[in-house]
């Protein structure tokens, strides 16, 4: 086992986020619904934010914190990607049900290093990203009805 601190894990979760962008961005190749390429285009906003939140965030947590190490080894980004599979023509339901899995795998992830963080303060930065995650998932959830209904 390799050791990480709590900035490694912020960093991991700054590349799902950019490594998202990219998944989102080869899907728009993929379908030729607008109402899909807009919110391929939404979701790509989306991770931009979150990435550029998660940096903030960063700079909030004070450098003990971020120094903290754990005893993990991170799995590399690209894994989570690897098995998911895309269909050669991509629609809405597909893309919701992408994002709902990928938003999922992260906040599964946040879940699991915080039970693993022997400080408090790293449990809470973790247990914070974890329930900001979850708000995302409502947001996507909101973007989902509201294309049922429009």
């Amino acid at each position: 086992m390799s050791f990480n601190q709590t900035r490694d894990i912020l960093d991991h979760a700054r590349e799902f986020h950019r490594r998202l962008i990219r998944f989102y961005d080869g899907l728009r190749g993929l379908t030729e619904s607008e109402e899909t390429a807009r919110l391929l285009e939404e979701l790509i906003a989306r991770e931009r934010q979150l990435e550029a939140r998660l940096a903030d965030y960063e700079e909030r947590v004070s450098e003990n914190t971020l120094d903290t190490f754990f005893k993990y080894v991170l799995a590399t980004t690209e894994q989570e990607f690897r098995d998911y599979f895309i269909p050669d023509e991509v629609d809405s339901e597909f893309v919701i049900a992408a994002a709902r899995y990928f938003d999922e795998r992260l906040s599964r992830f946040y879940e699991s290093m915080a039970a693993k963080a022997l400080s408090v303060q790293v449990r809470d930065v973790l247990e914070n990203l974890r329930e900001m995650e979850q708000r995302e998932q409502l947001t996507l959830s909101k973007m989902e009805l509201e294309m049922k209904e429009g």
